[in-house]
């Protein structure tokens, strides 16, 4: 009997909602049809469609030459739509009646987002603009979202304080290949400008101390084409004022902004309305157990207020429960208030009854034969006083120990045990105390051990690979809630081997007397699973096999979740994506293989920034920089960059590549030149070169590189009329030299612009020789260290020590000048002249074969951005070519102020010599961008 069967397949998807016309099956038949061929046709797109034709056929599980299979259909109609790549699906009906079928699939793909391109954005910067938006580059495009696009961009700028700013998003069609650029041309028109700033209801701080403290006001103060009205500006001067209050004692206190806004004349007043409410007055009476400094760390109302006295309330319990922890177990807090006569000031004290407390007398143990009374004790903190503690006695921590006691038998198999507490308090009238006497009696009952573990249905592991992986092996100590780690554990293990929807099931059997325990776990594999390809959408410059080689997932391959996050973790450290989604097609469908999507997010690629300052150790300067995060597609990031001080210039021109030759070792080559003179100087330096640098990192905060740097070198007099030494005419001739540094870093610190915490190291070694000569031969050691630690939450320590040796290898040690060590400046020995640490009787710097540097400094925030630094810095140079100068350290102390900007901190530091010379001056003015360290 001839089988017919009629498939009339229209899918239609329109944003996630697709629509089956029709689907029928009219007969069925012992056999399915062959597959002679699969169709691929890209409908409604121009440009080259091969690249979506085989991503389409690479989502479809249905072959040529197979047989058609209604499962694989289903599971390929699923992938091409959760795919998110056509926007129509068409499948006309076969022939059935031929012994083989010509499947054909009219896919209409998505027209998606190539750039976008945004004007007039300033003051804000383009990425607060595309924060603001709902599609982003690589995104599908839907004309219907456009005008949402322009209403959310408008009511980003009038947050911003624009008056009626006007927004245009239009999208225009790349005929090229059909996709489009997003244009977004921004009016914003007159903006609001604070006219006034006004602070009522304030009666304890004055309106010009409060209005320190608020941004609104000081942009009033600015140009009117600067002072910018903001609201979320605004929010933060609130939540400001009141936090200062609060600190100040005013637990009470409500602040409520109000603006009054002139449309015709483009102003805005703001006023903050306070009511202050009282000021708390707490004090304590009857605390001897604790500091008042101690006690106040439990007050609540600076932190959350006082609203319907429920700060007061969390306050007591936080005290009570701090005694009670103490093991004043009779501890009571009571309060007295008064309010003066004026309302202004509510006194409360706190009346501590602190009572006897309660310490640990004995603790005595029976019944234990596993473990000794040592083993026990040191499971429990109910313990004797002593160095560690004062011995304090807390019925809750006692039941901690207990329950820590029985965890300690469960581990070893003793699943029954119970451990039960008797305790005796008699009263110690000498020292108003209660001793405890703290008996345990431990119900050890039958150790369990493992006798026997079996597999059912187990065949893609061996038995003996099985056991080895879990815990719960025979002659080990039973323990209940490893069954279920050891059931996640052979899942894990069985899913690595391509089959992810694995499930397996413990079962326990004991022994009558409980002395053994047989388990069993039984595996239902499900089906095999293979890898599938890696699909990418959105990457209009990154090429497909930059994503192919973070991903390193091979077709056919026994499907792995390990390798899947992996691949997806590196796809997302690609330096050319802002971001990436991703999607696992087939996955959850239980299909044989599992495609992966990429939908990317790529960065604008090219950049130029340019900028400039001044800074005591080059004076004014003007730096440049333009390049491009994506070279060719490839992922590699190629940058000319200049910088020109009154020191000199420098030029370099490179480019990255962040996986070399296919593996994880990023490599850097670049072209200098470089000429320059530091300040105090006799001598500059003329260099022309290149370098190539090998990096890799390791774990989460080690990186190790290895560097190979040519260099063409002149040092020559910054005083043509000065004569050269007798015998260094060598040192001022053009020299040729070839370097390679091996360097391991460890980098911990929070943060690169302001760090609050954590440890930088630096070892590295410089392998230098003379090409032509041996002036250049040497070793130069450097090692750096810095420690960042914040005790109090505005309160930072940095510390930093630095070392470095040189070590001529060859006959001749007449190091060069410009290869010395120098110290003293704004980079090291603050307080100094740069580079006059050392210097010699003409008063010229002297530079060393060792430099040992030191440094502590104390950073406190003062809050509005501002930071006071105190420092203390000391240094040595020594192994001089000339016989003048000391040995000694010399060292300098000093104060700066600086201002935190979002790019980092400028200041002023002053430092003043402890051993000033004859002739010095006593300290030196520095003027900084960034940290000295």
């Amino acid at each position: 009997m001839m089988v017919r069967r009629r498939i009339v397949l229209l899918i239609l998807a329109c944003w996630g909602s697709w629509t089956v016309a029709g689907y029928s099956l009219a007969d069925s038949r012992a056999a399915e049809p062959l597959i002679g061929e699969i169709v691929i046709d890209i409908a409604d797109m121009p440009g080259d469609t091969a690249p979506l034709a085989e991503t389409a056929r690479g989502l479809i599980y249905l072959k040529a030459g197979d047989r058609f299979s209604a499962e694989k259909f289903q599971h390929s109609l699923e992938a091409l739509k959760q795919s998110g790549i056509f926007r129509a699906i068409d499948i006309p009906d076969p022939d059935w009646d031929r012994p083989e079928i010509t499947l054909t699939f009219r896919l209409t793909p998505f027209r998606r987002i190539r750039d976008i391109r945004i004007s007039g954005a300033f003051p804000l910067f383009e990425k607060e603009v595309l924060n603001a938006m709902t599609f982003y580059t690589g995104d599908v495009l839907v004309a219907e979202k456009l005008a949402d696009q322009e209403k959310n961009i408008a009511r980003l700028f009038i947050n911003e304080g624009y008056v009626a700013p006007e927004v245009s998003v239009t999208a225009k069609e790349d005929p090229a290949d059909g996709h489009y650029v997003v244009d977004v041309e921004i009016g914003k028109g007159d903006f609001y400008r604070i006219e006034r700033v006004g602070i009522r209801g304030n009666r304890a701080f004055s309106a010009a101390r409060l209005k320190m403290r608020l941004s609104t006001w000081k942009s009033s103060r600015l140009p009117a084409g600067m002072s910018r009205f903001i609201q979320k500006e605004l929010d933060r001067d609130t939540r400001n004022l009141t936090e200062f209050y609060r600190k100040k004692g005013y637990a009470d206190v409500v602040v409520r902004p109000m603006t009054e806004k002139d449309r015709n004349r483009k102003t805005v007043s703001v006023f903050f309305i306070v009511e202050e409410g009282p000021r708390y007055k707490i004090s304590f009476e009857g605390h001897k157990a604790f500091w008042r400094f101690t006690l106040k760390k439990d007050l609540v109302l600076a932190r959350r207020g006082n609203k319907g006295d429920m700060g007061l309330r969390k306050s007591i319990r936080n005290i009570r429960e701090r005694y009670h922890r103490a093991g004043y177990l009779s501890a009571r807090v009571k309060t007295e208030e008064e309010m003066s006569d004026d309302q202004r000031v509510r006194k409360i004290r706190l009346i501590i009854d602190e009572g006897p407390q309660s310490v640990v007398g004995s603790v005595a143990i029976e019944g234990n034969e596993a473990f000794d009374d040592e083993r026990i004790g040191k499971q429990m903190l109910t313990r004797l006083p002593g160095v560690i503690g004062d011995g304090e006695f807390v019925p809750e921590v006692l039941e901690e120990d207990k329950g820590a006691i029985s965890a300690l038998y469960l581990k070893q198999g003793y699943t029954e045990t119970r451990v039960t507490d008797r305790v005796r308090i008699r009263d110690d009238e000498a020292e108003n105390k209660k001793r405890a006497a703290v008996s345990l009696t431990i119900g050890e009952g039958v150790q369990t051990r493992t006798e026997a573990v079996s597999f059912q249905g187990l065949s893609v592991l061996s038995q003996a690979d099985a056991l080895d992986g879990i815990a719960l092996k025979p002659g080990e100590p039973f323990r209940k809630y490893m069954v279920r780690s050891d059931e996640n554990t052979l899942a894990a293990m069985i899913s690595e081997k391509g089959y992810p929807h694995v499930r397996v099931t413990g079962a326990v059997a004991f022994s009558p007397d409980k002395s053994g325990a047989t388990l069993t776990y039984t595996v239902d594999e499900g089906p095999y699973v293979e890898m599938g390809e890696v699909f990418v959408t959105g990457n209009f410059r990154t090429r497909r096999q930059i994503f192919l080689n973070e991903t390193e997932l091979e077709p056919g391959a026994p499907f792995s979740l390990i390798r899947m996050l992996e691949a997806q973790r590196n796809i997302r450290n690609i330096s050319a994506l802002d971001t990436a989604n991703f999607k696992t097609l087939g996955l959850k469908e239980e299909a044989d293989r599992v495609n992966l999507l990429v939908e990317a997010e790529e960065k604008k690629p090219y950049y130029f920034q340019i900028g400039g300052g001044y800074d005591t150790a080059r004076e004014f300067f003007i730096n440049s920089a333009v390049g491009d995060h994506n070279l060719f597609g490839l992922n590699r990031d190629a940058w000319i960059c200049g910088e020109y001080s009154q020191i000199g210039y420098r030029a370099e021109a490179g480019i990255t590549e962040p996986r070399f030759m296919g593996t994880r070792i990023s490599s850097t080559t670049s072209a200098f030149a470089e000429e320059k003179e530091e300040f105090n100087k006799d001598f500059g330096i003329r260099t022309m070169g290149a370098s190539q640098v090998f990096s890799r990192k390791f774990r989460k905060y080690f990186d190790a590189s290895l560097s190979f740097r040519y260099e063409y070198r002149e040092q020559y007099r910054t005083d043509p009329d000065k004569a050269i030494p007798a015998g260094d005419e060598d040192k001022y001739d053009p020299r040729s030299i070839l370097v390679t540094t091996p360097s391991l870093r460890y980098n911990s610190t929070d943060s690169f612009i302001r760090p609050r915490k954590g440890l930088y190291a630096l070892a590295a070694v410089d392998i230098s020789k003379g090409l032509g000569d041996t002036l250049d031969d040497f070793f130069k050691y450097r090692f750096e260290g810095r420690y960042y630690y914040t005790p109090l939450e505005r309160l930072t320590l940095a510390l930093r020590g630095r070392y470095g040796y040189i070590d001529p290898f060859s006959s001749a040690s007449n190091i060069p000048d410009d290869q010395l060590f120098f110290l003293g400046g704004t980079a090291d020995v603050r307080g100094f002249d740069e580079n006059k640490l050392r210097f010699d009787d003409a008063g010229d710097p002297l530079g060393g074969r060792t430099e040992i540097l030191g440094s502590l400094e104390a950073r406190f925030d003062l809050g509005m951005n501002f930071e006071l630094a105190a420092f203390y810095d000391v240094g040595s140079i020594r192994n001089t070519l000339l016989n003048e100068g000391a040995d000694d350290f010399r060292s300098s102390a000093g104060l700066g102020l600086r201002y935190i900007t979002p790019i980092g901190p400028i200041g002023f530091l002053y430092g003043w010599k402890l051993d000033k010379e004859p002739g010095e001056s006593g300290g030196k003015l520095h003027f900084t961008l960034g940290y000295t360290f």
